[in-house]
């Protein structure tokens, strides 16, 4: 037997029955510097193969998923390139572009629905299960591999009555680093060679390309390596394009009219949170969303209902759910807007990682959360728990390096998952502008419960003036208790603070009792402070 695939560092998982295997896109575990290996996986060398024909009808489940999608994406820095590689992945892992050539032995899986960057297969073969998902996986990997050259792609084998009996052992397997191929980009070297003028990772094989068409006399044109040369012509243009990502097409297509498309860059994000003439908006922000407790909840339906059409139905409920909850936070956000300033660079199953304007982010995440809980508890069974939302907010300057986003996202949002423990929506945020790029020890996750709580106060809040805010802020930071409290009750106008700190119909003193006697009090103040900064209740007309 090969030595098994390498078991990498966990770090949350998107719980929902074909994201699950996508969790390993955010493992931070270094990638194997080793070629395709090959191992008897372990559903397989536990029992025998029950044959198809059997009187447990079981059968051979293939997923071949990318893994580490959001780090992928991040590996240049331009937005059109990392557009291009969202178009490459959907293009690389659509039904649509295996059913006419699917490898031999294998049907396309109609259980685990279409999820960006998955491969998901039955076997129609199984005299040699073992040896004809290898053949199968080779193919998928090799064919993937070809418009994504520097993504790690994993395949896993299970088996099973449906496709949600098989994902138990599948999943384990995943755990355990024995897969049945795994297949990691080359790994990074010195280069020797020119690097490529985008991604600065990989040598420049493509010489002298033209960015911008008919560039003025003497304008830099790039030196590209193989995959920054296919995201760019794939990125295209947002209007009108062809190859647009997946995440975006459905988005569009769930919103309906008026929008017609989206935004282009983030500047474009930025500008789009203008609120007033003379603003010069820079700020913007990173949701990165995801189900919690998605698996568990499909395995309860898949008990009750006993068969392949009612798992396969559920799962299709919970892509349509989550899509439905984006496309409601995009409305209510950006009503009757032609072109919502928001980027969607990721939208599969449950797992959401989408751009937005900072003034826009915590009402965005907050309708995103609870429409993504109703949609879900409309087709729960009776006592059978639906599944919550967590998500992660990163604001930062339009200019900020993406890749530092998405990497600081994933912290947040697994911090977001686990003060819950997944029972409940939730958020975790980092402002890189105002925190710098520490976590702070005052901050923890919020549940959305909270901020619905306190949502007309933190209205309140907003509307207390920003020096004020800012100067409250400043001196909490410098451990200046005293003056922030005598501060914030000289000012009858910050009463929106006083209540939230002492309760309703709170005075001066109370205030100043409750916070000189609280370290969590005012551990709270500033968290709401912190919050304040990107409040925004009330949505803005397009420009």
């Amino acid at each position: 037997m090969a030595k098994p695939a390498k078991k990498g560092k966990g770090s949350g998982q998107a719980a929902r029955l074909r994201q699950q295997q996508e969790a390993n896109a955010r493992r931070r575990g270094p990638a194997q510097p080793v070629t395709a290996t090959q191992a008897t996986p372990p559903s397989a060398a536990a029992e025998p193969a029950t044959p198809a024909s059997s009187p447990s009808a079981e059968r051979w489940y293939l997923d071949i998923s990318a893994l580490r999608i959001q780090e992928w994406l991040a590996r240049t820095p331009g937005l059109r390139f990392r557009r291009g590689a969202s178009v490459l992945l959907s293009e690389a892992t659509e039904k649509q572009a295996w059913v006419t050539h699917l490898p031999a032995g294998t049907a396309w899986n109609d259980e685990a629905g279409d999820i960006d960057g998955v491969v998901s297969l039955v076997l129609t073969e199984t005299a040699d299960a073992t040896a004809t998902a290898s053949q199968a996986a080779s193919e998928a990997i090799k064919a993937m591999r070809e418009r994504m050259p520097y993504i790690h792609i994993q395949a896993v084998l299970g088996q099973g009555g449906t496709y949600t009996q098989a994902y138990a052992a599948m999943k384990r397997d995943r755990q355990d680093g024995t897969v049945l191929l795994d297949s990691p980009p080359a790994p990074q070297e010195l280069i020797l060679a020119k690097p490529c003028d985008q991604c600065r990772l990989a040598p420049a094989v493509h010489r002298q390309v033209t960015i911008v068409r008919d560039r003025a006399p003497g304008e830099r044109v790039l030196d590209l390596c193989a995959e920054c040369n296919q995201r760019w012509p794939a990125g295209g243009g947002t209007k009108g394009s062809r190859r647009s990502p997946r995440p975006e097409r459905e988005l569009l297509r769930v919103l309906g009219p008026p929008a017609q498309d989206l935004a282009d860059d983030f500047a474009q994000l930025a500008e789009g949170g203008r609120s007033r003439r003379d603003d010069a908006p820079t700020q913007v922000a990173l949701v990165y969303a995801d189900g919690n407790r998605v698996g568990d909840f499909l395995g309860q339906v898949s008990k009750l209902r006993g068969s392949k059409a009612g798992t396969r139905e559920i799962a299709r409920q919970i892509d349509e759910a989550a899509m439905g909850a984006l496309a409601d936070a995009v409305r209510d956000r950006f009503p009757g807007w032609k072109r919502p300033t928001v980027i969607a660079h990721l939208a599969g199953g449950d797992d959401l990682l989408i751009s937005v304007p900072a003034a826009d982010a915590w009402q965005f995440t907050r309708v995103l959360l609870a429409s993504f809980g109703a949609g879900v508890s409309k087709i729960a069974p009776p006592k059978v728990s639906p599944p919550t939302m967590s998500a992660a907010l990163v604001f930062a300057h339009q200019s900020h390096p993406f890749s530092d986003l998405v990497r600081i996202a994933g912290g947040e949002l697994r911090a977001a998952k686990s003060a819950t423990r997944g029972e409940a929506a939730s958020v975790s945020f980092r402002d890189l502008t105002a925190d710098g790029g520490d976590q702070l020890g005052h901050r923890s996750p919020l549940t959305a419960a909270y901020l619905d709580e306190h949502a007309a106060a933190l209205a309140g809040i907003e509307e207390v003036p920003p020096s004020r805010r800012q100067a409250l802020l400043a001196l909490l930071r410098q451990d200046a208790t005293a003056d922030a409290i005598r501060r914030l009750t000289d000012f009858e106008d910050n009463y929106p603070l006083w209540e939230v700190i002492a309760g309703p119909g709170a005075t001066p003193s109370q205030v100043r009792e409750v916070l000189a006697s609280s370290e969590q009090k005012q551990a709270e103040l500033r968290q709401l402070l912190d919050i304040a900064r990107h409040w925004r209740t009330h949505p803005r007309e397009e420009a």
